[in-house]
C-alpha cells in the first residue's frame, strides 16, 4: 500500500497533467465490407499534435492517421493488402547495404508489414518480414485469415530490419481484430460497449538518438523541435509521453455500473511493460481480464489490479465503475487517462457480476499442451542477452539469408526455455505459445495462458506450441526494437512435413524436404565474443521457383 501511495505522490508532483481532450477511437476499416476484401495501407509522413503542449511534429504513420485505422475481419477471409511505401529516400541516410551495418539502425525510409499476433502464413505473399519494400515501391500482400483462426486483437506495423524502431516508435501501427462470430460470446460480453485503445510510447529523446544513428534527418529535426520547445513538465517526463489513440491524457466518460470491454494494444518498441494501473479510484472501477494477445482465458473472469502488458502485447479487459466520480490511470509510470463516471439518467440499475465463460471449442494450434509430452529433440534453449552492438540470441547476432536458430515440423510439440540477461521481451511470429512454467510476478501471467509476447522482468519461462498447418519461417526477437534492429533477432523454421526431426542451435543453413519458400543464401555467422556455441552447417537449398523475398 505504501508503494502505491508513493507512486501516486510522485506522479502528482512530476506529471504534466492535461486531461483536456475527450477519448476518441481510431477510424474503422471493415475488410468484409470492402470490394474484394482489399485495403490499401500507405506508409507516409504526417504532421501530428497529440496535445503534449509543444509544437506539432512530423512522423511516419500507416493508413494516414496516428495511430492507423482499426482493421476488422471475420475468420475464413482472405485479405488483400496493398502496401504503398510513399516515403522518399533521404540521400544522407545510412543503409543496411553499407559495410558493417547489417545490424544497426538504418534504412529509415524502407519498410514492409508485419501482422503481429496473427496466425497467418509467413510465406510470400504473406507475412514474411524479410521482404524489402523500398521508398516509392509497393507490394500486394495476400493474408488468408483461416477458418480456424481464433477471434482476437492483434496489430499491424512495419518490420524492416534496421528501421522498425524508427517506424513503430514514431507511431506507425494499426489495430487488427479478427472478429467474434455471431453468437460466439455470451450476451454479457456481446452487449458490452467496446473501446479500442492503442497505447503508444513516444520517447522523443530515444527517437532522436536512433534517427541520428541512421542519419534520418527529417525525423530527427522533427523530434528536436518538440524537445527544444521547453514546454513546462516535459523535462520531468524526460520527453517521454504515452498516447491513447493518438491523444495525450484523454478523458473517457462512462456510465456507473455498466460493463465496458476495453481492447488494449500496447504498440510498444521499448523494454517496458505497459504497467497500466489505477491511481485515484474515486469511481470505484474494477478490472476483469478476459483475453491476452488475442486468446481468451480459460479462467475468465480473472480479477487483476495491474495490467503488465509486455511491449507488443494486448489485453481485453472488462471494466465496470461502480460509483459516480472520476478515476485516474497510469501507464509506464505516467498519468495517461481519466475516466469520468456519470449516473444513467432515469436508471440506477447495475449490471450483474460477470459469469465465468470460455470458448467451448479451441482451434488445433491452441490445444492445451501443459501436460503434453514434448516431441523428441524439440526442447531448445533461447537466450536473449546484451544490448547495443552486442545484442544476441544464443550468443549470436542476427544473420540474414539461409541461417536458422532452431527447426521443427508440423505436429511436433515444441518447447523453448526462455532466459534473459537483463530485461528483454520475447516475441514470436506465426504461432502463439503457451506458458508451461509458473514462476511469475503477478496473476497477470499464469501457467496455461497463451501469448505471442512475453516479458516478466528478467524472469525465465518455459513455453510450448504445436505447429499445425502453417510452415515456413518463424521470426523471434526482442520487442525492444532497438535491440532487434541491432541484432537480437533470429529465425526458426517449421518444415512442411510430419514425423520429422527438430534441431536446436543450428546456427547455419537448412535444406531438404519440407522447405516451402526461399530460405536465402548462406552467409557467414556473427558470433558473440568467446561464444562456445556449436555450428551445425548443412547444404543450401537450391531455389526452385518458390516465392522470393529480397532477403536482408
Amino acid at each position: 500500500m505504501r508503494f502505491f501511495l508513493l507512486i501516486s505522490f510522485l506522479l502528482s508532483k512530476c506529471s504534466h497533467r492535461v486531461f483536456a481532450s475527450s477519448f476518441v477511437q481510431p477510424a474503422v476499416w471493415d475488410v468484409n465490407q470492402m470490394e474484394n476484401n482489399t485495403i490499401e495501407l500507405n506508409l507516409d509522413w504526417l504532421e501530428v499534435d497529440p496535445g503534449f503542449g509543444g509544437p506539432a511534429y512530423e512522423t511516419r504513420v500507416l493508413g494516414g492517421s496516428f495511430p492507423g485505422p482499426t482493421i476488422l475481419v471475420f475468420q475464413n477471409t482472405t485479405i488483400k493488402v496493398t502496401f504503398n511505401n510513399k516515403l522518399t529516400r533521404q540521400s544522407e541516410a545510412k543503409f543496411s547495404s553499407e559495410s558493417g551495418r547489417k545490424n544497426d539502425i538504418s534504412d529509415p525510409d524502407t519498410g514492409n508489414l508485419h501482422f503481429h499476433g496473427g496466425h497467418v502464413t509467413s510465406v510470400l505473399p504473406g507475412d514474411d518480414t524479410t521482404l524489402v519494400v523500398g521508398p516509392g515501391e509497393s507490394y500486394d500482400y495476400i493474408i488468408p485469415v483461416l477458418e480456424e483462426h481464433a477471434p482476437g486483437l492483434h496489430w499491424i506495423h512495419p518490420h524492416h530490419h534496421g528501421s522498425t524502431s524508427l517506424h513503430v516508435g514514431g507511431g506507425a501501427a494499426s489495430a487488427f481484430i479478427v472478429r467474434d462470430p455471431p453468437g460466439f460470446l455470451p450476451p454479457q460480453l456481446e452487449d458490452a460497449a467496446e473501446k479500442v485503445m492503442v497505447f503508444q510510447d513516444i520517447d522523443m529523446f530515444k527517437l532522436q538518438q536512433q534517427a541520428l544513428r541512421a542519419n534520418d534527418e527529417r525525423f530527427r529535426r522533427s523530434m528536436l523541435g518538440v524537445i527544444d520547445s521547453k514546454v513546462p513538465g516535459h523535462s520531468d517526463l524526460k520527453n517521454r509521453f504515452v498516447t491513447i489513440n493518438g491523444v495525450y491524457q484523454p478523458t473517457l466518460t462512462m456510465t456507473s455500473g455498466k460493463w465496458q470491454r476495453w481492447r488494449m494494444l500496447f504498440a510498444g518498441w521499448r523494454t517496458s511493460h505497459l504497467a497500466f494501473r489505477t491511481l485515484d479510484n474515486g469511481a470505484d472501477c474494477e478490472f476483469q481480464l478476459l483475453a491476452k494477445d488475442g486468446v481468451y482465458l480459460s479462467d475468465f473472469p480473472r480479477p487483476v489490479g495491474e495490467l503488465l502488458i509486455p511491449t507488443g502485447g494486448r489485453a481485453d479487459v472488462m471494466v465496470r465503475c461502480n460509483s459516480v466520480g472520476s478515476t485516474t490511470y497510469s501507464a509506464i509510470d505516467r498519468e495517461v487517462m481519466r475516466v469520468v463516471v456519470e449516473e444513467l439518467e432515469g436508471s440506477s440499475m447495475k449490471d450483474n457480476d460477470l459469469i465465468p465463460w470460455a470458448p467451448e471449442v479451441l482451434p488445433k494450434y491452441l490445444q492445451d499442451l501443459t501436460t503434453s509430452k514434448v516431441s523428441p529433440g524439440c526442447s531448445c534453449d533461447t537466450k536473449f542477452s546484451g544490448e547495443g552492438d552486442h545484442s544476441y540470441v544464443n550468443g549470436r547476432s542476427y544473420l540474414s539469408g539461409n541461417h536458422y536458430l532452431h527447426s521443427s515440423y508440423l505436429g511436433a510439440v515444441v518447447e523453448r526455455h526462455l532466459s534473459f540477461e537483463k530485461e528483454h521481451s520475447y516475441h514470436q511470429h506465426v504461432y502463439p505459445f503457451q506458458l508451461v512454467s509458473d514462476n511469475f510476478s503477478s496473476n497477470y501471467f499464469q501457467m496455461g495462458d497463451w501469448h505471442d509476447s512475453y516479458m516478466d522482468g528478467d524472469r525465465s519461462a518455459a513455453i510450448r506450441y504445436r505447429p499445425t498447418v502453417l510452415s515456413g519461417k518463424i521470426m523471434i526477437h526482442c520487442h525492444n526494437n532497438i535491440h532487434s534492429d541491432r541484432g537480437m533477432l533470429a529465425k526458426e523454421y517449421v518444415l512442411n512435413i510430419t514425423n520429422g526431426q527438430c534441431q536446436c542451435d543450428i546456427f547455419g543453413s537448412i535444406s531438404g524436404s519440407g522447405i516451402v519458400d526461399d530460405v536465402g543464401p548462406i552467409l557467414q555467422p556473427i558470433s558473440a565474443p568467446n561464444s562456445g556455441a556449436s555450428r551445425s552447417m548443412m547444404t543450401i537449398l537450391a531455389l526452385t521457383g518458390s516465392a522470393f523475398a529480397a532477403v536482408i
